[in-house]
């Protein structure tokens, strides 16, 4: 039912897109308003006050001004209101004025044909006539009097005028809310059938009230149209929209559309296009053949019942069937919502081809001869009683049934017309069937019957070579060859086995014309991991070749490897060293090897070792972290297979790696006892010091060692920067060596300088 809904938009946008100067109708809008009428043209504001009318005291003509200047007040909150329309469509002649209307919708056009319409006209002087009042559609036994009994479309308007609904209150008692909406579609149905059949016909359009003609228009005046109706503002709630002409003669509408084409597949008919327009409602098609006099296709006017989602690429569409080859010429004439007819469209040709065959040849025998040990030959006859005047040749086809589908090409150029024999090599083809081809100029073809060439052919192909394969996840196998050289292969066979000391058996349904093949193994909980393949070549004889070379295809192992267990460990100032006992699965591709460091999250894939890592039966792995004297390493590995699937992780290794605690430095001291000032005083110098060991925290310390003690101790600790410091605790007559190193707050040290000895002097007495 949605197609019908669109239909109601396009036949009431055809009478909206094609009304008159709307500006002059807005302009005779203010020209009619009568200063003493009551109305609400202006929407309130909250300080203005709204006028009442009292319609009850009205006239006839008083009330008709009213309801055209009479707006909605859409200031009012205790209602909900739907306002609905009568579009007018006027088209003046100069002698008289044609008019056509059409409500919005299915509910304003019953009403009104109950309660009638009225047509208002209003002068260049501002003054209304009333030109018809409460104008009803012709009654149902008048129409039978005046449509003849077989006018289809007549009794199609009586029925959408007459005849008997879905009643709602029996829908709604039998199907409830579904019901409604079938009532409610049914009823939009019927407007929309009338308002077709109104665009159709200008005399349904006058029967069903929905036309007039104003002969009493004056020529070269202008003239504003209403069309009101007298539905009760209580059941209805209408708004009228005018339409504005001077009355001058008018052309005919103007129709130049662009029509495509195309020929149907069983080469009989063909279709023709052209644009949706809503100005016309129907077509008349007309068509010649090959120059000859031109005839209606359409019996009644034609339309296009169909809608589109998108209307800008709506495209109405005709078929003419039952054609002959030759060259058809169509042209359209558009009726638009008045019955005018318009212009003929320009000439759109169609060629239509010729797809009458050819007459088939028949054959009537073969001649096979055998010139040498390795060749033979067949001499096909045939014969064909009719040549017709676009006859233009042969070609000869050949196929085994029982070896292949495909009809193989036997002769290289077209044969002419007037041979009715064929020579052709035929020892690599074997016993198979043969037909002779008519074509004519068009390649319409036609087969002879195709009888049985008999070859005998003992010599066997030569085996394939160059198997190898490709294997997917999941199991399935590609395995390619190279072509086989021999010319009359016509096939491949691959055969199978787990062992190669077995019978290898061949693969049913595996055989190809090409040069590879599928195959499927299975690939999980299997333990036999190899398969074995071989292939077989086949002539067009039945022939079949040696066996190729085996392939073996090793099958993906989808089980999981075992993890690899720690074997030993050790480490030294620079690296840290593993050996892992490995999976012993013979598909071992690789071993990750992962690295964390205490209160970690996450691990760090640090190497990635192959299977030529593995000596004397073990995985040796090395790594250089960075020196951490708080944290340890921890370190764990996953084994990877051929076929990518991983192992559990092993159990963890740690290290407390500190790397190397010396820096290497060179420290050079000096010392000496100044008598000017009493006081020992110490300098060394420092080569090899870096910036990273400044960064570590690296500091100076001071050691000495009195002349009566046996070790070294730490006397003071200075900045890095210092080279000088002074011992204030040196007293005459005292002895000590002296020596430096440097230390970091990480714990790294350095080697001692060398030791310096200072003696201070004794007091004379």
């Amino acid at each position: 039912m949605r197609g019908f809904s669109k239909i109601v938009k396009m036949v009431v946008a055809a009478l909206v897109i094609t009304s008159v100067l709307p500006v002059h109708a807005a302009e005779t809008d203010r020209k009619i308003l009568n200063k003493d009428a009551r109305s609400t043209n202006t929407v309130p504001d909250d300080t203005t006050k709204v006028n009442v009318v009292d319609i009850s005291k009205m006239s006839r003509e008083e009330y008709e001004r009213y309801l055209l200047t009479a707006k909605i007040d859409t200031t009012r909150k205790d209602t909900m209101m739907v306002a609905f329309s009568v579009h007018v469509l006027a088209r003046p002649k100069g002698d008289r004025v044609l008019l056509r209307w059409a409500p919005d919708e299915f509910a304003p056009w019953y009403l009104a044909n109950k309660y009638g319409y009225n047509l208002l006209r209003i002068n260049e002087e501002s003054v209304i006539d009333t030109l018809k009042k409460g104008m009803l559609p012709m009654p149902l036994e008048t129409m039978k009097q005046h449509f003849a009994p077989t006018d289809s479309l007549a009794g199609a308007m009586a029925q959408m005028l007459y005849g008997k609904g879905t009643g709602l209150n029996n829908a709604i008692g039998n199907d409830g809310a579904e019901g409604i909406m079938q009532v409610y579609e049914e009823q939009q149905t019927r407007f929309a059938y009338a308002m077709l059949l109104a665009e159709i016909r200008p005399d349904l359009a006058e029967a069903m009230a929905l036309m007039y003609i104003d002969s009493t228009a004056r020529k070269g005046k202008e003239y504003t149209y209403y069309v009101t109706t007298n539905i009760p503002r209580k059941e209805l709630t209408m708004v009228y929209q005018p339409a504005t002409v001077k009355n001058v003669k008018t052309d005919p509408p103007h129709f130049e559309p662009v029509i495509t084409d195309s020929i149907g597949t069983d080469g009989y008919s063909t279709r023709i296009f052209w644009p949706m327009n809503p100005m016309y409602s129907s077509y008349d098609i007309e068509c010649r053949f090959n120059g000859g006099e031109w005839k209606k296709l359409n019996k009644n006017r034609f339309m296009t019942l169909i809608t589109y989602e998108d209307e800008s690429v709506a495209q109405n569409i005709y078929e003419n069937a039952n054609l002959v080859p030759g060259t058809y010429e169509y042209r359209i004439c558009g009726y638009d919502s008045f019955g005018e007819k318009s212009n003929y469209s320009k000439i759109h040709k169609v060629e239509m081809p010729d797809i009458l065959p050819p007459t088939a040849p028949v054959i009537k025998k073969f001649y096979v001869e055998r010139p040498t040990e390795n060749t033979i030959l067949a001499d096909i006859i045939w014969e064909k009683n009719n040549i017709e005047p676009d006859f233009k040749g042969y070609n000869i086809y050949y196929y085994n049934p029982q070896l292949d589908s495909i009809w193989v090409k036997l002769n290289d150029k077209l044969l002419a017309p007037q041979d009715t024999t064929f020579r052709c090599e035929v020892t690599y083809l074997g016993t198979g069937r043969v037909t002779v081809v008519a074509l004519d100029t068009l390649d319409n073809a036609s087969p002879s019957m195709p009888q049985e060439l008999f070859i005998a052919d003992f010599t066997p192909p030569s085996p394939p070579k160059g198997l190898e394969y490709v294997m997917s996840p999941t199991g399935s196998v590609l395995i390619k060859w190279e072509k086989s050289p021999d010319p009359d292969v016509a096939g491949y066979n691959l055969y199978y086995a787990n062992d190669t000391t077995h019978t290898f058996l061949q693969k049913a349904g595996r055989m190809t014309r090409n040069t590879m093949i599928f195959d499927t193994l299975k690939v999980t909980g299997v333990a036999q991991r190899f398969t074995y393949y071989r292939v077989k070549a086949f002539d067009y004889s039945g022939n079949e070749s040696k066996f190729s070379d085996i392939l073996t295809v090793k099958r993906k192992n989808y089980d999981a490897p075992r993890p690899c267990r720690i074997d030993s460990t050790w480490m030294d100032e620079e690296r840290v060293y593993m050996t892992w006992f490995p999976s012993s699965e013979f598909d071992v591709d690789k071993f990750y090897i992962y690295r964390r460091m205490h209160g970690d999250e996450f691990n760090s894939l640090i190497g990635v070792y192959t299977k030529d890592s593995i000596r004397n039966g073990r995985l040796h792995i090395s790594d250089a972290p960075v020196p951490n004297r708080q944290k340890r390493y921890y370190y764990h590995i996953e084994t990877i297979n051929e076929t990518g699937i991983t192992s559990e992780p092993s159990a963890e290794t740690s290290f407390l790696f500190k790397g190397s605690t010396v820096y290497p430095l060179a420290i050079k001291i000096g010392a000496g006892y100044r008598a000017d000032d009493d006081k020992v005083y110490i300098g060394w110098d420092i080569s090899g010091l870096t910036q990273e060991m400044i960064d570590d925290g690296a500091y100076i310390c001071i050691y000495k060692m009195w002349s009566d003690d046996d070790i070294f101790r730490h006397i003071e600790s200075l900045s890095i920067d210092k080279r000088n410091t002074i011992d204030h605790h040196m007293k005459p007559g005292d002895e000590a060596e002296y020596r430096v190193r440097v230390r970091s707050k990480n714990g790294k040290i350095s080697p001692y300088s060398n030791t310096v000895k200072v003696t201070v002097p004794g007091k004379e007495k």
